[in-house]
């Protein structure tokens, strides 16, 4: 009868452990200019998105009729993964490209390790000339592809969120 009570006091104290879960994050640095002409690391077509989504994303596909009736329509295909938005633009002639999105959850990870939950230092690990800033938001732009990435820290210094924006 004390083995049971030894038994059910250890299972009633593990129980109580408070188990923090630790994101690792696999950073390979890179150029902020690389970063930014491929963020996802592979190119910017639907079927890869289907495969480097996370399970449970859906797909919302928006048609986007034009203006001339004999034009076929475009295709906006939004990747919706619980709060994380990412957008491709599929024009009539099959050309697909990331028109931008919005990224709240730690599954989607982006070309350089980059993911929710990360500290502000693994963060500036991921770029190879991303200089330091005490700023809660990060902004990186690239003025040839006209690509805007913005990166958000919480007062603890995690990235909160992400949004970028596609090619102009």
């Amino acid at each position: 009868m004390k083995t049971y009570r030894v038994i059910i006091l250890m299972l009633f104290f593990s129980s109580c452990s408070v188990v923090q879960k630790t994101v690792e994050v696999d950073i390979r640095p890179m150029a902020v200019e690389t970063f930014l002409q491929k963020p996802f690391g592979h190119s910017e077509s639907i079927e890869d998105f289907k495969k480097s989504m996370p399970e449970g994303t859906r797909i919302q596909k928006l048609i986007k009729r034009n203006p001339r009736p004999y034009h076929k329509p475009d295709t906006i295909y939004n990747f919706l993964y619980k709060k994380s938005k990412v957008s491709i633009y599929k024009t009539q002639f099959s050309q697909e490209f990331l028109l931008g999105g919005s990224v709240r959850n730690d599954q989607i990870e982006l070309a350089n390790g980059i993911r929710k939950g990360m500290t502000k230092s693994q963060f500036y690990q991921s770029f190879t000339n991303l200089d330091l800033s005490q700023k809660d938001s990060i902004t990186l732009k690239e003025p040839n592809i006209g690509r805007t990435a913005n990166f958000y820290f919480n007062r603890k210094g995690k990235l909160e969120r992400f949004t970028f924006t596609g090619k102009s």
